[in-house]
């Protein structure tokens, strides 16, 4: 009984301190961080995007290589739908977006997270089709999209 009196006033104690670093610090970031050094090949991180000329002035397509679902939901606003899992042909969905492809002069391509693979296998068979001068996968993918507002139904900070 004992014990179980200890692991009480413990945890308690345990507790307060998490509410109180809490109340003084804030909640916890959940922005995606990104480090430029750190990136695979074809990543870019959305604060380097953020900080060159062309943003956001429409210079840039956005990919959603998500579900259709997904897309339709909470994509970013003008992005385009293309995804090498489900939804029909690699080949069909780019004949649907050939004149948003064929325009553009460089693209990011997102996904859920940034574990999916998906927006780098979708910039990889972009580039081999050389339609997009500059093609690249977006760090975070969608999270990182969403902790900054850009999405459907999000604000900075979310």
């Amino acid at each position: 009984m004992r014990a179980a009196g200890e692991m009480a006033l413990v945890l308690g104690c345990a507790a307060l301190g998490g509410l109180g670093t809490w109340m003084i610090a804030g909640p916890p970031s959940r922005v995606v961080a990104c480090d430029p050094s750190s990136l695979a090949a074809g990543e870019i991180c959305l604060s380097t995007l953020q900080l060159q000329a062309d943003w956001p002035e429409g210079r840039i397509l956005w990919i959603d290589a998500r579900t259709a679902d997904e897309w339709k939901r909470d994509g970013m606003p003008g992005s385009i739908h293309l995804t090498t899992v489900g939804g029909g042909s690699f080949e069909e969905q780019v004949e649907a977006n050939l004149e948003q492809l064929g325009t553009a002069p460089r693209a990011v391509v997102y996904c859920g997270s940034a574990g999916c693979g998906i927006s780098k296998e979708v910039v990889k068979r972009l580039e081999a089709l050389g339609m997009i001068p500059e093609v690249h996968a977006l760090h975070g993918g969608w999270e990182a999209l969403h902790h900054a507002g850009l999405v459907k139904g999000s604000s900075p900070g979310n």
